[in-house]
C-alpha cells in the first residue's frame, strides 16, 4: 500500500475525536511510543501497551506499509538514582548504570517472550544528552526557558499558546491543584525542568548552566524528532502519560517548531488495574510481566490483552488466563486439523467458490474490526469464529474442497492469527513438528494399550523440551511453551 489514506480510523487524543489516518509520507508509518524508565521490572500494564502497539504495527505491515517504530529508555531519572542508592550505597556514583542495564536486558527478554517485534530504534537518554543540551540552549536563547540561580533550566509554560489544550485542562485549575515543589528559582508552579542541576552523590553531565542531567519531558521530544522527523504520524503510550508528560512534550514542540502538534495522531492505551485498584508499590499489587510469563506462554498474554479494546481500562485477572489458554489451543487445533485435511484433500473440489467466499467474509470481518479504532476484541471474535467453522464444519466436508482452496483457507487463517502475534508454533521447522507428532502418535498407542507409565514418560520428556500436550477426547494437541523448557 503506497497511499497516504489508510482504511483505519483511530481516536485521536489531541483532537478528541475519531479520525481516519492519513500518512504524511505515502507507504511509511512513523510511530513513537514512550518507553520504560528501567528502575524496576516491567509489569503487566507496560506489557499491555507494547502488545497493543505490536498488533497495530503488524496490521499496518499486513496492509503493505513500512513501519518505522521507535521507543525509548529513560535511563537516567530520580527513580533510577534512588534505586541505585538503595542497592549500592556510597558506591552508587560508580555503579548506578547497573540498574538500568539490568532492567533493559529484562525488557528485551520479556519482548521476545511476548513475540513482540523489535523496534527500528531504542534511543536512550544517556546517548542523546548532547542533542538535549542544544535544544535547551536554543529555548533559552529564544526566551522560552530560563536559568535558575542554582543552574537548573525551566521551561516557561506562559509562552505556550493554549497550554493545557492537549489534556483538556485549564491553566487556572492546574495551578490551583499544583503541588508546591522545593525548587527555588522556578517562576511558575507549572514550569518544568529542562535541566536539573547536580545534587551531591548523583551522576552528572557538564553543561553551560551547571553539572546535572536533562528533564523528563524534553527527552522524548528530542529523541522522537531525531529519529522520525517532524511532524511524524503517531505518538503513543499509556493514558497515564497524557498529563503532564505528553502535554509538556506538546508544549515544547509547539514553541520550538511553531506547529500545533509534532505528531499527527496521539493514541493512548487504557490503564491496567488489579481487583479494581491502580497498581502501586504501596498496595503491593504490582504484577511483574516475567512472573506471568513463567507460567504462561506469551501468546496467552497477547490473546488476553487483545480481548479488551485498547482504550478501555483492563482489570488484570490471572485466574482468567487458563481459559484464554484453552481458547488459544482451539486456534492451534483448527490449524492442525486443517493442515491434516489438506494432506488428504483432492486436487479438484466441487465447492471451492463457496469456501473462498466464506473465508473472505472472515477476513473482511477481521479487517473491519481493526479498521475501526484498532478493535482487537472484534478481531479476536472473528478469528475464533473462523476456527470454530474449521473444526466443526470444514474438516468434516473436506472432500468437497481442493487442496488449493483448503491451502488458501489455511494461509488466510494463519495470516490473521499472525497479525495478533499468535500461532508462532506453526513456524517451527517441519522436521521438529514431524518428530513431535511421531512421539505423540506413539504415546496415543501406548495409552490405547493402557501402558500409561510409558505414555506419561513421553509426555514428561516432551514437557522438558517445552512441548505442552492437551488431550481432548480422542485427539491430542500440543504447542511449544519456552518457559517450561528444562534448564
Amino acid at each position: 500500500m503506497n497511499s497516504k489514506d489508510l482504511p483505519i480510523t483511530v481516536y485521536n487524543t489531541a483532537s478528541k475525536r475519531m479520525e481516519r489516518i492519513t500518512l504524511l509520507r505515502p507507504g511509511l508509518v512513523r510511530i513513537y511510543v514512550c518507553g520504560l524508565t528501567p528502575y524496576d521490572s516491567m509489569h503487566v500494564g507496560h506489557a499491555r501497551t507494547f502488545v497493543f502497539y505490536d498488533i497495530f504495527r503488524r496490521y499496518l505491515e499486513y496492509l503493505g506499509l513500512e513501519v518505522r517504530f521507535v521507543t525509548n529508555f529513560t535511563d537516567i531519572d530520580d527513580k533510577i538514582i534512588n534505586r541505585a542508592r538503595q542497592e549500592f550505597g556510597s558506591d552508587m556514583v560508580n555503579r548506578w548504570y547497573d540498574v538500568p542495564s539490568r532492567y533493559i536486558k529484562e525488557f528485551f527478554d520479556a519482548m521476545d517472550r511476548l513475540y513482540i517485534k523489535r523496534a527500528y530504534a531504542y534511543p536512550r537518554v544517556t546517548e542523546n544528552i548532547g542533542d538535549m543540551m542544544k535544544w535547551i540552549q536554543e529555548l533559552v536563547n529564544r526566551g522560552l526557558a530560563y536559568v535558575s540561580p542554582d543552574g537548573s533550566v525551566y521551561f516557561d509554560i506562559t509562552k505556550v499558546p493554549r497550554y493545557g489544550e492537549f489534556s483538556g485542562q485549564k491553566i487556572e485549575d492546574l495551578i490551583a491543584g499544583a503541588r508546591v515543589e522545593p525548587e527555588p528559582g522556578k517562576r511558575n508552579p507549572l514550569d518544568f525542568a529542562l535541566w536539573k542541576s547536580w545534587s551531591e552523590g548523583e551522576p552528572w553531565w557538564n553543561s553551560p548552566w551547571s553539572p546535572g542531567r536533562p528533564g523528563w519531558h524534553l527527552e522524548c521530544v528530542v529523541m522522537s524528532s531525531k529519529y522520525l522527523g517532524v511532524p511524524f504520524d503517531i505518538h503513543g503510550g499509556g493514558q497515564d502519560l497524557i498529563f503532564p508528560h505528553h502535554e509538556n512534550e506538546v508544549a515544547i514542540a509547539r514553541v520550538y517548531f511553531g506547529i500545533d502538534y509534532f505528531a499527527r495522531y496521539w493514541i493512548h492505551v487504557g490503564l491496567v488495574t488489579i481487583k479494581g485498584q491502580k497498581m502501586s508499590k504501596s498496595l503491593g499489587n504490582i504484577i511483574p510481566i516475567m512472573d506471568v510469563l513463567r507460567k504462561y506462554d506469551g501468546e496467552v498474554l497477547r490473546l488476553y490483552y487483545a480481548m479488551t479494546h485498547y482504550r478501555k481500562p483492563m482489570d488484570f485477572d490471572p485466574d482468567a488466563l487458563d481459559q484464554v489458554r484453552n481458547t488459544l489451543m482451539s486456534l492451534y487445533a483448527a490449524y492442525d486439523e486443517l493442515l491434516e485435511a489438506i494432506n488428504e484433500a483432492p486436487e479438484a473440489g466441487s465447492k471451492d467458490e463457496e469456501l473462498i467466499s466464506r473465508v473472505n467474509g472472515y477476513i473482511e470481518s477481521f479487517e473491519s474490526s481493526l479498521n475501526n479504532d484498532v478493535n482487537t476484541s472484534g478481531a479476536v471474535a472473528s478469528i475464533i469464529e473462523f476456527a470454530k467453522y474449521i473444526t466443526s464444519t470444514l474438516i468434516y466436508n473436506a472432500q468437497n474442497y481442493s487442496k488449493g482452496a483448503l491451502t488458501q483457507t489455511l494461509t488466510a487463517f494463519s495470516d490473521l492469527a499472525g497479525i495478533l502475534g499468535l500461532l508462532n508454533r506453526t513456524k517451527i521447522p517441519p522436521s521438529l513438528i514431524s518428530l513431535v507428532n511421531t512421539l505423540i502418535s506413539i504415546r496415543s498407542q501406548l495409552r490405547t494399550r493402557k501402558m500409561f507409565d510409558l505414555a506419561d514418560e513421553i509426555r514428561s520428556e516432551l514437557g522438558k523440551l517445552g512441548v505442552v500436550i492437551s488431550d481432548v477426547g480422542n485427539k491430542t494437541y500440543w504447542y511449544i511453551d519456552r518457559d517450561r523448557i528444562a534448564t
